[in-house]
């Protein structure tokens, strides 16, 4: 019982020393020389970094606050993120019908509305409680202010763990049920964002968590934000037109758009008629048993993943 008070306490400080830091976040190497201050004047003993180690992973796992583990340069942080979830998701939820709702023609919304027995629309196809709409919140206002972020992700192609990513965030964009990120990786030699785009998944960031990433002082510690310029940053990368040939979200290095043709047979026709594949999609051949349409897009994973749902009805043609 003693043992276990012990570490409630601990635990305890350990919350409100991060809560007193910039951002809610710390080293391991600071949190342990507080915690080497402040436990004797409080009567309990010094604890060794294992047993640290070990207090942090309650933290993690079992604390009502969320604790996020990052590694930057070798060392290791722990920033507190205390937002409530549902009221994050619910809040921008009930922003985002109401917008749509404003587009729509609605006159007169006002709080009281329930929009949500009114206007019924699917922000995302994934049941992740509301953690898409929390990551597109903070994406959004980093891309805002202009600020750097990082988080660990695990690549959909990669058979490795976890990699630290520092990127400039860009644009979110959500297609086919799923939220992505668009963003530049930093370069740290450089001290500048890379002239190149890349695409992370929500689904994929570890733990669903973003967070600021920070200059690094001499002395090893954290300091403030490090900011980039979102429009010249844009401009370099060509983001207005890098996604105008493709099918979806993917594009590969070096490749080039090419006409692809497509048959579709059947229910397929009135189908990709009435909702067109992509804005260069053309109907080249229109007979009364099938079509063919002409795409001028990026041959990628995507062009399958399409072709797929419509099974022999809709396949590739030369």
């Amino acid at each position: 019982m003693l043992q276990l008070k012990a570490q409630s306490q601990r635990l305890q400080l350990i919350l409100d020393f991060l809560k007193e830091q910039a951002f809610m976040r710390a080293s391991f190497v600071q949190i342990h020389e507080y915690l080497r201050k402040v436990l004797p004047v409080l009567g309990l003993k010094p604890i060794s970094r294992r047993s640290l180690e070990a207090d942090l992973q309650v933290l993690r796992e079992q604390g009502s606050d969320r604790l996020f583990h990052i590694r930057v340069s070798k060392k290791h942080y722990y920033q507190l993120l205390s937002a409530p979830r549902e009221s994050i998701s619910e809040a921008l939820k009930s922003s985002m019908l109401e917008q749509i709702a404003l587009q729509l023609g609605a006159k007169g919304i006002g709080k009281d509305d329930i929009l949500e027995d009114k206007l019924v629309f699917s922000f995302s196809g994934l049941n992740d409680d509301g953690n898409s709409f929390e990551l597109a919140a903070v994406c959004t206002q980093a891309i805002s202010q202009q600020y750097l972020i990082q988080f660990l992700y695990q690549s959909a192609f990669g058979t490795y763990k976890s990699k630290l990513q520092v990127v400039a965030p860009l644009q979110v964009r959500f297609y086919e049920g799923r939220f992505y990120l668009v963003a530049s990786v930093w370069s740290e030699r450089q001290k500048a964002p890379k002239s190149q785009i890349k695409v992370f998944a929500f689904d994929l960031i570890e733990d669903n968590v973003v967070v600021p990433a920070l200059v690094e002082r001499e002395d090893g510690s954290e300091g403030d934000l490090q900011y980039f310029s979102w429009l010249q940053l844009m401009q370099e990368v060509g983001l207005k037109s890098y996604f105008k040939h493709c099918l979806g979200i993917a594009r590969f290095k070096e490749s080039i758009p090419e006409v692809i043709r497509l048959k579709f047979t059947d229910w397929a026709i009135s189908y990709v008629k009435a909702r067109r594949l992509h804005a260069s999609q053309r109907i080249v051949v229109d007979n009364p048993n099938y079509i063919v349409v002409e795409l001028y897009i990026y041959r990628t994973y995507e062009l399958s993943m399409l072709l797929s749902r419509f099974r022999d009805y809709g396949v590739e043609v030369r």
